[in-house]
């Protein structure tokens, strides 16, 4: 998955668990750190939003909040599947490109 297809996932996911981009970067920063320093929790607060509205944000930076996220407790709870697909580098390239297209249109649906 690209930039711009986790920036869109990682938001759709902010909207059912009722987060801001905010709270994903505080929660980003709990899962870090063991103290509470209200200077570092809004760098971390200010880079989630950066994060996720650049397009030059590597995909391994956003992939790692979609990680937290759907590894959560509070996501956990409601009980739904985030199905991404990960390049296997067994498949050719145009299975790749159709195992993607697989993966956004059962991403679609299940948000529905």
């Amino acid at each position: 998955m690209g930039t711009a297809e986790l920036q869109e996932e990682i938001k759709r996911l902010l909207g059912k668990l009722k987060w801001s981009q905010k709270r994903l970067g505080r929660e980003f920063y709990y899962a870090k750190h063991d103290d509470d320093d209200s200077v570092e929790i809004s760098r971390y607060e200010e880079k989630a939003k950066k994060d996720l509205s650049r397009q030059s944000t590597r995909p391994d930076v956003l992939q790692s909040y979609l990680d937290l996220i759907v590894q959560h407790n509070e996501f956990k709870k409601l009980d739904i599947i985030v199905p991404i697909y990960r390049r296997s580098d067994v498949l050719s390239e145009g299975m790749e490109r159709g195992m993607v297209k697989i993966s956004k249109l059962i991403s679609e649906l299940a948000s529905e």
